[in-house]
């Protein structure tokens, strides 16, 4: 006498079948669903770039041509700053510098003050 019998046979055959195709839809059910999520992710992400191009365009070239134009201002002052107050400062304490060397050496008062030191 055997122990299982053919209708066990049949109905383990079924269930099995019924569960391969079951676990199949649910993996064809799977891969559409991150396929529709991959979509969404991919037009958001192509949205947020349009978004950010655009305020790009909109508020930071702006900003940047506008520090440009100040960095070009600042660069023009700082020239005619050098070349109409600081130069001839500079000339001015060079030639005062150079009297006053010169008297020390003709005197001998700067000698005497690096020898103190």
């Amino acid at each position: 006498m055997p122990l299982v019998t053919e209708f066990d046979l049949l109905s383990l055959a079924g269930a099995r079948d019924i569960i391969i195709i079951v676990a199949g839809s649910l993996i064809v059910l799977l891969l559409v669903a991150l396929l529709a999520f991959t979509v969404v992710i991919g037009l958001a992400t192509r949205v947020l770039l349009g978004t950010v191009r655009r305020l790009l365009d909109d508020e930071v070239s702006p900003l940047v041509n506008s520090t440009r134009l100040t960095v070009r201002r600042v660069q023009g002052t700082t020239t005619f700053m050098g070349e109409t107050a600081v130069g001839p400062v500079i000339r001015v304490y060079g030639v005062f510098a150079g009297a006053r060397r010169a008297f020390g050496v003709l005197t001998g008062v700067a000698g005497r003050r690096n020898q103190r030191k």
